[in-house]
């Protein structure tokens, strides 16, 4: 059996957790605030969609047949591929510098590795039960810290070089002083 499940699954889920989280402290938020969240519910909905999606289930004949450490793939191999990695988990990095009320690099790299650790596990295990075609790569998860990393420093420094910037409107803790 072959079955594909189409990201458009996501969209009705997107719109309920918008309504939900925004109605939940809609009240205590500002605007900029709410772009924030929002705009944060949104970026994780994309990199749901990004990394599983079109999600395949294969089974009986279509099954793949490969022992299970042959899915994992080892090689530290990076070229211009690695880029899109690289940049994915950048954002998460920003929205935890944004979003946390005493934001750190360690925490914001480990919240960085720790997502990434958890989209290739997932990505194996769908790939080793149920045949899907997206597999674990060690380099992704590699380039997704270091995205994490760069994310974070370039929000750091940039609330550092300009600390009156308008940026601080869209902190959900305008008053720590990372």
């Amino acid at each position: 059996m072959q079955l594909t499940i189409s990201g458009l699954i996501l969209i009705p889920l997107f719109f309920i957790t918008c309504y939900l989280v925004l109605q939940y402290k809609a009240a205590q938020l500002s605007l900029f605030q709410k772009v924030t969240v929002g705009s944060f519910i949104f970026y994780s909905f994309a990199v749901l969609y990004l990394t599983f999606f079109p999600f395949q289930i294969q089974t009986g004949i279509y099954a793949n047949q490969a022992d299970w450490l042959s899915r994992i793939n080892f090689s530290f191999t990076a070229d211009l591929s690695v880029l899109p990695n690289l940049i994915m988990l950048a954002p998460l990095a920003v929205y935890y510098y944004l979003m946390a009320k005493k934001p750190t690099l360690l925490r914001g790299v480990l919240l960085g590795f720790l997502v990434s650790f958890s989209i290739e596990l997932l990505q194996f295990l769908s790939n080793y039960f149920l045949g899907g075609w997206r597999g674990a790569d060690i380099v992704d998860l590699i380039a997704n810290t270091l995205g994490a990393f760069f994310g974070y420093l370039a929000i750091h420094f940039l609330f550092v070089l300009f600390p009156k910037t308008p940026l601080r409107k869209f902190m959900l803790h305008p008053s720590n002083k990372a």
